[in-house]
């Protein structure tokens, strides 16, 4: 291998003198917040404000500029977070087996909790679109879906109809994280023990077809995403077992096509969430991101 200085970059090139990867020097980690409980899933609502899931606690948690306030402490393992058009909250609780609302006066109902008679195993991650649909994964706790048992499930609630539909039966291995496209025409899933990330692409709009958009090699797998709707990137959380001996996270960048064009390093190994925070600089992408270990740490990626 073979390195070499482009502008402020360092890449590192093959016998055949291509890039394989890139080394950033502008992107920088700063830890915001450190609550010593599991953290995950950073959302924005509308207004910009940051929520967080404190899923060891049972509580949904609102981020300040170095402090937690809870808002709702009525979950059992909450694991992400959504609004609607109205901004209202959703939320998928792992241990409930539903994606549950929270109301304005902070009643708690079930929005949907099986299929066709069927209880979920545990949904996972949920987005929702400009049109009200919503998108979960349903996984499980980690270890209910493996690469020996894929039963993990990717379903779509219609929000004209809501109409609950399956784009992935029982055939994944523990779908995780979610995000869309840009334009909303792709839904992209986190596989985490498969080590991937799936695309979900509309050909004819509403009929979905799944197939592979980026394998990854080494670490445990993918388990968040964030695409930036400005580039259509997909920042992706790249994550392992804290456990293992130097292990580290990292948040990796997807161009459009599916090809890695960089990496950000993250010292926690297990990273549990990822949002992109708006920005008034074009050029620059403001991430954050939560820990297994209760840290929040604001990113910034400069590089595009």
């Amino acid at each position: 291998m073979l390195r070499s200085l482009v502008g402020s970059e360092m890449c590192i090139r093959d016998r055949y003198q291509r890039r394989v990867r890139e080394i950033e020097p502008s992107a920088m980690a700063a830890l915001r917040i450190e609550s010593g409980s599991s953290l995950t899933a950073p959302t924005f609502d509308a207004d910009g404000e940051l929520f967080v899931c404190s899923n060891m606690e049972g509580k949904v948690q609102h981020v300040g500029e170095k402090a937690l306030q809870q808002v709702s402490d009525e979950f059992n393992t909450p694991s992400s977070i959504g609004f609607d058009c109205d901004g209202m909250m959703y939320v998928c609780d792992m241990a409930h087996g539903a994606v549950l609302c929270l109301r304005e006066n902070d009643e708690l109902c079930e929005f949907v909790r099986e299929y066709e008679g069927k209880q979920f195993l545990g949904p996972n991650s949920m987005v929702f679109d400009a049109h009200a649909n919503v998108y979960f994964t349903d996984s499980g706790p980690l270890g209910d879906t493996t690469l020996a048992n894929p039963k993990g499930s990717v379903f779509c609630v219609d929000g004209d109809q809501q109409l609950l539909r399956p784009l992935a039966f029982e055939c994944l291995a523990h779908p995780s994280g979610v995000a869309l496209s840009s334009d909303q025409q792709i839904l992209f899933v986190a596989e985490t023990m498969a080590n991937r990330v799936v695309r979900f692409a509309q050909s004819p709009p509403g009929s979905f077809h799944m197939s592979v958009f980026h394998q990854f090699s080494g670490k445990l797998g993918p388990t968040a995403l964030a695409c930036d709707t400005a580039t259509g990137n997909l920042y992706v959380a790249h994550s392992d077992f804290a456990s293992v001996q130097h292990a580290t996270g990292e948040v990796v960048v997807l161009a459009p096509s599916g090809e890695k064009l960089r990496g950000i390093s993250i010292e926690s190994a297990e990273i549990t969430g990822l949002a992109i925070r708006q920005s008034d600089e074009p050029s620059v992408i403001k991430l954050v991101v939560t820990t297994a270990t209760g840290k929040i740490y604001d990113v910034v990626d400069s590089h595009n």
